[in-house]
């Protein structure tokens, strides 16, 4: 006796549908059933969304799912694909369908998002109602337009907040709220340009690609300087360049925290070389590029701290990354006295240009004022220990399981050899040359990193498949081929909760 099987296509919209019925020989291959699928239905593996297997309504997310499917009923005698012209629907039923299936996409997509900074713990329910308004903070935040749908108030609260943390006097700074960590760097390196036109740049090779694009922008010439293993400039080959550029300003670009091995560049040892070249202060600026971890390392007393006390001229933060954020967006913060020469009298916005972007985004200040209002600075403290812990756990994790690895002692983010495509897509991983990373933030779980580890033994042994429940008939789906969490991994993770609970008493996540 054949099972039937129900196949619905993402194309309910279609007008031009057929209704087709065929059946499918249990010896089939898995490229003849798509190609079934092709030729007769005008469709392939990328479009299917549901199996009906005996009554069970599985879930079809994406074209592994499919493959995952028939394999495990290719047992059966015979197959019957029935596709099913669905009843029409209204342009509004269709806007909600397609947004529907975007929700479930992106909640899927961000549990196995590992590779990437950002935090995807917040909670801002609160102030959403603020996004029904045109917020604009157009022109300088300091200088109010005519433009009155503004959020100046919160942008210069978030402004003063960096500020402070970076010891630097009020008075004394200049800053915004940009829509990313590359606007702080185009920013920055712009007005250290127009401060010292003929200046040469140098920045180590681990650094981020926006400062050797801000050197083509502004056709800057630049000198890129070797990094040690660990991704922090090397010091001496720094010096070497700076010892055959006597005479000629430099503007330094400092990591704090490199983008892919998260390493901090020691300012001090830069401003060492600088000074031992004879370079005098007006004849260098010092660009700190902290889009990370400008915001833990005030936390890590332990550790050589970067601030305006010492002499750096810029420091840039992105908001979205470890504070989190649901739009991209960062903080500049520079001495006010290098913003001389950007700045311009606009009549039309009745303000002053100051800014890389005319228009900016009015609510990314309304997020990041709140999320620091209500965690403060004892939230901020307890998320770099708690994500710290988590670090050192998932680098010691790896290496027991014989998986080479790496991590800077100031950085969350753990360095391992790059592993099978598959699994480097599924999980979302950055990757250079035969290296990866993946980047412990507030909401990566200890049953996160397990997971992750224990999955990604599995794809070096060859055995690995993706692994989410999509049965969605009943109110308890079965077990499946799609179940992920075994009661190996929920032990070992509640041994490690335990642990984690005693150093912090709660979730520092909250």
């Amino acid at each position: 006796m054949s099972s039937t099987y129900l196949i619905k296509i993402s194309k309910p919209w279609d007008s031009e549908w057929n209704l087709l019925k065929t059946s499918i020989k249990s010896d089939v291959s898995l490229e003849d059933f798509f190609g079934i699928l092709s030729s007769k239905a005008g469709c392939d593996v990328h479009t299917v969304k549901y199996l009906d297997v005996d009554g069970d309504l599985v879930r079809i997310s994406e074209p592994d799912h499919l493959r995952l499917a028939f394999k495990e009923f290719s047992d059966k005698k015979r197959f019957k694909v029935v596709l099913e012209q669905p009843e029409e629907i209204t342009p509004e039923q269709k806007t909600t369908k397609i947004l529907e299936e975007y929700r479930e996409y992106l909640e899927d997509r961000s549990k196995y998002h590992f590779g990437y900074p950002y935090n995807l713990h917040y909670d801002h329910q609160e102030i959403y109602d603020v996004m029904r308004y045109s917020i604009n903070n157009l022109g300088d935040p300091f200088v109010e337009s005519n433009y009155g749908v503004h959020s100046r108030k919160f942008e210069l609260d978030v402004l003063a907040f960096f500020a402070k943390m970076w010891k630097i006097d009020e008075g004394d700074y200049w800053g915004y709220v940009t829509s990313c960590g590359t606007e702080g760097n185009l920013h920055s390196i712009l007005a250290a340009r127009e401060m010292l036109p003929t200046a040469i740049l140098y920045a180590s090779k681990d650094s981020h690609y926006s400062v050797f694009k801000a050197c083509r922008f502004y056709r800057m010439e630049y000198r890129m300087i070797n990094s040690l293993e660990s991704g922090e400039i090397d010091y001496d080959h720094l010096n070497e360049e700076l010892s055959k550029n006597k005479g000629t300003p430099a503007i330094i670009v400092a990591n704090i925290g490199t983008t892919v091995k998260g390493a901090v560049d020691s300012v001090d040892t830069i401003i060492s070389k600088l000074e031992a070249n004879e370079f005098k202060d007006e004849d260098f600026f010092i660009h700190c590029d902290g889009a990370l971890y400008a915001l833990m390392l005030p936390f890590m007393q332990e550790f050589e701290q970067v601030d305006f006390s010492k002499k750096i001229d810029s420091m840039c933060v992105s908001g979205h990354k470890f504070l989190g954020c649901p739009m991209p967006c960062g903080v500049v913060i520079c001495r006010k006295k290098n913003l001389e020469k950007l700045s311009e009298e606009v009549e039309y916005l009745n303000s002053i240009d100051t800014t890389i972007m005319g228009s900016r985004n009015g609510h990314a200040p309304i997020f990041l004022w709140y999320s620091l209002q209500k965690g403060g600075l004892e939230s901020l403290r307890k998320k770099v220990k708690y994500c710290h812990a988590n670090a050192k756990y998932c680098y010691h994790l790896l290496k027991e399981r014989g998986v080479r690895a790496m991590l800077n002692e100031r950085s969350t983010t753990v360095v391992l050899e790059r592993p099978k495509e598959d699994f480097v897509k599924h999980w979302q991983l950055a990757c250079v040359n035969d290296i990866a990373h993946v980047v412990v933030m507030p909401n990566v779980t200890v049953e996160k990193i397990i997971q992750f580890v224990d999955e990604l033994m599995e794809s070096r042994a060859g055995t690995w498949e993706p692994k989410r429940p999509s049965v969605e008939s009943g109110d308890k789906p079965k077990q499946s081929v799609f179940s992920s969490v075994s009661f190996k991994r929920a032990h070992a993770t509640a041994e490690h909760m335990e642990h984690l609970n005693k150093c912090f008493n709660s979730d520092p996540r909250h």
